[in-house]
């Protein structure tokens, strides 16, 4: 869904800025979701909540956390959700239906064996709001559906150390769901066979239980028909489209386009003026044709050099990019050349006053590089990509 009559303003990822801290302490009620995306974008990942929730504050942001290395959170209070199905840089849309806060343990008492897992049953017995989640997943999702029986499956996971393994933790929750008399709960056999999906996180001295109110549409989408080892999460891409600022002007360049992913998720934000794309890799070029196709035009796709582009002087608003990092493809010794006269390039083709978002694994190389431009980054975000950290710089063409 491209929200162009919406976007005639120009989106601020910067409007909102998060009312709580990055922890933040959960008062558990209703109408509480979880947005899930990659750990460095729960703030993006709320701006677009808030934005698309619109101005009159019918969302707020309660806390978010981080589930390891590949996992990011806001958690937020909301009315409706309606709107919320066209999120772009969330992975995962969730109703929180229970949780609990546990004391430290205390190392001069001997813990008794199975006592933690006793308290995850007993927040798992006592979980609100299921029903209202169940009601508002078959509204969210096509197909979602909230009977009287009910094969669900538990997605466990755990952060930080615990006296009971993983697979210990997932059953405590599976048994405990099942002991529940609101509905009869049945254990799927298998993924596709599953009605709903819990997922129970637990953390240090904290355990969530969610409902997943999305399926793989938000995650995985439908354009990707042609994928690339090392293809850019679509959420990520979206992140960095979001941190552009989109507005209907915008003359948007990805000199590392690989898949097209960036371009596609730029043009799902809203009017622009202009796509462009370019990789020196024929095989890339193929495969973000493939996956753009006919519908987001005007567009142009080119195979180049990114130190020498084609393009004249000061055409480009917005660079929104992710460099190569020197792993599946190129690297770091041909990266010492690259980052240097790529960025340089890309200075030489923006427009003054351009925006740049550019990912990299390698931020100690872009630090020189962006010292050497003599820039100053406005906004820098350490993230992990499926576990591996990046940073995301944004930047203003002086």
């Amino acid at each position: 869904m491209n929200y162009r009559g919406q976007n005639a303003r120009r989106i601020n990822p910067s409007a909102r800025r998060p009312a709580v801290a990055p922890g933040g302490v959960i008062r558990f009620a209703a109408g509480l979701y979880l947005a899930q995306t990659q750990p460095g974008l729960e703030g993006v990942a709320w701006s677009e909540i808030a934005f698309r929730c619109g101005a009159s504050g019918a969302a707020r942001e309660l806390a978010r956390r981080t589930i390891g290395d590949r996992a990011g959170a806001t958690i937020f209070h909301a009315e409706r959700i309606d709107s919320l199905r066209a999120l772009r840089s969330v992975e995962d849309l969730f109703a929180l239906v229970g949780y609990r806060r546990f004391a430290p343990a205390n190392p001069a008492a001997p813990a008794r064996p199975g006592a933690a897992l006793e308290r995850v049953r007993a927040a798992v017995h006592g979980a609100r709001h299921i029903d209202e989640a169940l009601e508002t997943r078959a509204r969210f999702t096509p197909g979602g559906r909230a009977g009287r029986r009910i094969q669900f499956r538990v997605v466990a996971r755990m952060a930080g150390d615990h006296e009971f393994r993983r697979v210990d933790f997932r059953r405590a929750v599976e048994n405990a769901m099942v002991e529940r008399g609101d509905h009869v709960w049945r254990l799927a056999d298998d993924e596709a066979g599953a009605d709903v999906e819990f997922w129970a996180t637990m953390l240090p001295g904290e355990f969530l239980l969610a409902l997943r109110l999305s399926d793989e549409r938000m995650r995985h989408r439908e354009y990707k028909a042609a994928h690339l080892p090392g293809s850019l999460r679509p959420a990520v891409a979206a992140a960095m489209a979001w941190l552009s600022e989109p507005a209907e002007h915008d003359v948007t360049l990805d000199p590392f386009c690989g898949a097209g992913t960036v371009l596609v998720e730029r043009a799902h934000l809203g009017r622009y003026a202009k796509l462009i794309g370019g990789d020196s890799d024929p095989a890339a070029l193929a495969a973000a044709r493939e996956n753009i196709g006919p519908r987001h035009q005007p567009l142009e796709l080119h195979e180049w050099n990114a130190t020498a582009l084609p393009l004249a002087r000061a055409c480009v608003t917005k660079v929104v990019t992710n460099l190569p990092w020197g792993r599946r493809h190129g690297s770091h010794e041909e990266n010492l050349a690259l980052y240097p006269r790529a960025l340089a390039e890309l200075r030489r083709v923006a427009a003054p006053g351009a925006t740049f978002v550019i990912l990299t694994a390698d931020s100690r190389l872009m630090d020189q590089a962006i010292r050497r431009e003599r820039m100053r980054p406005e906004r820098i975000f350490r993230v992990a990509i499926l576990g591996a950290p990046a940073t995301i710089y944004v930047m203003r063409n002086s």
